[in-house]
């Protein structure tokens, strides 16, 4: 009997809530027709009835304020909200719905509010709330909501200096922007109140030292590595800062020997402080200074083959193979490169490092004029996984297959792969040579691959002016060579970081974009002319 009763009960007050439902949305309809018909007064006071009899459920609320939106009376849903808020049995105060409603109204200042009310009442949704502001700006065409967002970050950043969600927030964003600096600064900042950060200042100093950023890089590596061995993130940092380091000595030929010296010894120094997984890294580093800044091409040889023998993973094994290669080539030892090459390859043959090896192979192969192996090779690559290893063997593959068109003999590619060789093992004056003799004698194919070897030469040693010259001396030249876009995009990236000509720059990134829609540089290039702030149609 009490079972029947309760059973009883329940249907009354489903029953009851349905007919609430039913009148609450009809009245809903009478308010958008007397919106639609500018009777905002009488609009309103159905609205307050509305209000009055909104039931203190969530679900209800919910259900209210959505229909309000679906007929997109937005003021009306936030109201719904506000109301919601304060009569909720659970205490919901509807952060997220009323962002998303100010987003639906342009209201992002507004948005943002309620997004930090939700993360100073629940931190642990810090994530579903940096998704959401991930969203925003993947449709934020013009960027207004960017600069909205960052103002909003930095403003609630300096209110509350303790708050570690808001801090995440504003380093998420600056490296989203790529405004590194910001990003290393906040995360300093945060570490140096909870001590948790070394990890993501590792990984700030790895994105810096992948972007060229090589100061910040350091910064970056040397602050953790500054804690002491007992961090757990010193081996990474100690790697980090060793490879900014080279990488640095390197972006630089005025670079003296004895930085290099000094260099080799921190390596020397350093392998007992890195951990297993990092020492062939160590000894690839320490084995590329030797070899091609120390002169000491047998004992980084020597260097390698003893780090080989220690090396029990795969992996490792290999990545060391490969680097004893490249010092084998660059030492004119060119049979004993090819067989480490075809090691690599086989043992990782559907990985990116056997891919890397099969390329290195293919490359040697054209440096010594064995064109239909490299080509067969190459022709392989190009749908290789890694979209670099890809483009590297459709380049090079251009360079054989137009060569070899316009002069089938292959003696002018002969030349050519000469050069590029003398290139690779830096001996700078005598490809000079070779390419000078190109651009004196060769024909519409081989002079442009010449003019822009030489101007890499010329960039490498920081003559920039004459770099951009020769670069867009291809361009004006010979536009339908296969190097025309690749010139153009060194061209424009060079006035960019360099020469600080920025209206050059854009206008040479728009040319490549107009010019050379399907170049593999199209999509950067559309990249780089937005980050100059240049607002066009055709992007």
């Amino acid at each position: 009997m009490r079972k029947a009763a309760c059973l009883l009960c329940v249907l009354v007050i489903t029953v009851t809530a349905f007919a609430q439902s039913q009148a609450t949305r009809a009245k809903i309809d009478q308010i958008s027709t007397c919106v639609a018909e500018g009777k905002k007064d009488k609009a309103d006071k159905l609205f307050k009835e509305v209000l009055r009899d909104l039931p203190a459920n969530r679900n209800a609320i919910v259900n209210t304020a959505y229909q309000f939106r679906n007929r997109m009376l937005y003021d009306y849903a936030l109201a719904v909200f506000d109301k919601g808020a304060e009569i909720s049995t659970e205490g919901d105060p509807f952060y997220i719905e009323r962002a998303n409603l100010c987003q639906s109204m342009n209201n992002y200042q507004q948005a943002f509010e309620y997004y930090f009310l939700e993360l100073e009442a629940h931190p642990e949704q810090y994530n579903n709330i940096k998704n959401q502001f991930q969203t925003l700006l993947f449709y934020d065409v013009n960027k207004s909501i960017a600069d909205e967002m960052r103002i909003a970050l930095l403003q609630k950043n300096q209110e509350h200096p303790d708050n570690a969600e808001y801090a995440m927030l504003l380093v998420w964003y600056a490296l989203r922007n790529e405004d590194y600096d910001i990003a290393l600064l906040q995360c300093k900042s945060l570490d140096k109140r909870f001590n948790n950060q070394d990890a993501q200042i590792v990984n700030i100093g790895q994105i810096c030292l992948n972007n060229g950023q090589y100061d910040l890089a350091k910064d970056a590596f040397e602050y953790v590595v500054g804690k002491g061995k007992i961090n757990p993130q010193y081996g990474n940092a100690l790697l980090g800062a060793i490879e900014t380091e080279n990488a640095k000595c390197k972006a630089d030929p005025a670079t003296d020997r004895k930085t290099y010296e000094r260099l080799s010894r921190r390596i020397e120094e350093s392998y007992d402080d890195v951990g297993s997984k990092d020492y062939p890294k160590l000894v690839a580093i320490q084995a590329d200074v030797m070899a091609y800044r120390l002169d000491q091409t047998a004992d980084a040889i020597a260097l390698l083959q003893h780090a080989i023998e220690l090396t029990q993973n795969k992996n490792q094994q290999c990545l060391l193979k490969l680097k004893l290669a490249d010092i084998y080539l660059f030492s004119d030892e060119v049979w004993e490169a090819t067989l480490l090459y075809s090691q690599v390859d086989k043992a990782m043959k559907e990985e990116a490092l056997g891919h890397e090896a099969r390329f290195r192979n293919a490359q040697l192969r054209y440096f010594i004029g064995e064109f239909a192996w490299a080509q067969t090779q190459l022709d392989v690559l190009k749908a290789a996984t890694s979209k670099l290893i890809a483009n590297d063997a459709m380049s090079l593959s251009l360079v054989i297959g137009d060569n070899l068109e316009a002069d089938t003999t292959g003696a002018e590619l002969q030349r050519v792969a000469r050069a590029d060789y003398k290139i690779y093992q830096h001996k700078e004056d005598e490809a000079l040579r070779i390419l000078d003799s190109i651009c004196a004698t060769g024909n519409d194919i081989s002079k442009p691959h010449a003019l822009c070897r030489i101007a890499e030469i010329r960039e490498g040693n920081h003559d920039f002016a004459l770099a951009d010259s020769l670069y867009l001396q291809v361009v004006t030249l010979y536009p339908e060579s296969y190097m025309a876009d690749d010139a153009l995009m060194k061209a424009a990236l060079i006035e960019d970081q360099y020469l600080h000509d920025k209206e050059a720059a854009k206008q040479h990134y728009e040319q490549l974009i107009d010019q050379y829609p399907t170049s593999l540089y199209s999509a950067q290039a559309k990249k780089n002319y937005r980050k100059l702030g240049v607002r066009s149609e055709k992007l």
